[in-house]
């Protein structure tokens, strides 16, 4: 009887089915490096669109609406055009479109968080797009967007989509042709990491708070803002000094209002109109 010498077998030829599988395996890596380079590198549209106005971006108005009916009640009262996009309407797409819009000064009342896990504790803008592992997936590898929670230590509630300030710099679509951005929120300046990538982006200048804030000392010191710098036609500099004289620091976190870059506290809205 014939027999193979021990410790020796034959080998089996793998199947057809076998060797696709492999072949699919060893692609997807490849695919997925072709996908991000090309996201990476492919030209955004630009856009040209300018309009003398105000867009209030209203994360919370389904719920607190009074600062939003009271702002655009002032700003029409001014002979402003308006926009506005509350609640659902503000998800990851949005942001993306953002700069489309082409108002010179936009108000982002939107909740704002600290990403810890990075040294660098960059502030992301949350959306109320419910987070999940397979949307927006090329900007949820490059840490473009990430999941987040207003209240972490809730386990019950659910996550939400957030922006950074690489998604500022890289996904937004267009410039924002010099708008001054408003950031009615928690540590917009906690960092200047993302006041700098609105700057970037076209931004001449971003206003908000160093640490967390509660929303009703926001939407009272952001009112006086907006009378500042429209019906006082003062700085932002002056604007932002009044504002902090008027209201002051929030009690419970001791924020201060600021702005970035230096130069522009000397501009006035009417300079960008």
């Amino acid at each position: 009887m014939f027999s193979l010498p021990r410790g020796k077998r034959r080998a089996k030829k793998p199947k057809p089915e076998q060797k696709r599988n492999r072949l699919v395996y060893a692609l997807i890596p490849v695919a997925l490096c072709i996908i991000v380079l090309a996201y990476l590198f492919w030209p955004s549209p630009e856009h040209s669109t300018t309009k003398e106005g105000v867009t209030i971006v209203d994360l919370f108005y389904s719920t607190q609406p009074q600062f939003t009916d009271d702002a655009l009640d002032f700003l029409n009262s001014q002979g402003l055009e308006t926009n506005t996009f509350t609640d659902s309407n503000i998800t990851v797409d949005f942001y993306r479109e953002l700069p489309q819009y082409g108002y010179n000064l936009i108000i982002l009342r939107v909740h704002a968080g600290v990403l810890e896990s990075d040294p660098a504790k960059p502030t992301f803008l949350f959306t109320d797009e419910p987070f999940n592992t397979f949307d927006h997936l090329v900007e949820q590898l490059l840490g473009h967007v990430e999941s987040g929670k207003i209240n972490p230590d809730n386990p019950a509630e659910d996550a939400v989509f957030t922006i950074g300030p690489q998604f500022v710099i890289v996904n937004m679509e267009g410039s924002f042709n010099d708008s001054i951005i408003v950031l009615s929120s928690c540590l917009g300046l906690y960092t200047n990491e993302l006041a700098d990538a609105f700057v970037q982006k076209g931004a001449t200048a971003f206003i908000s708070w160093d640490e967390k804030v509660s929303l009703s000392h926001t939407d009272d010191a952001c009112m006086l803002l907006l009378t500042s710098l429209i019906t006082d036609e003062m700085t932002i500099d002056d604007a932002v000094r009044t504002v902090m004289t008027a209201v002051g620091p929030d009690t419970a976190y001791d924020s201060t209002l600021k702005y970035y870059p230096t130069e522009a506290g000397s501009l006035k809205l009417e300079d960008i109109r």
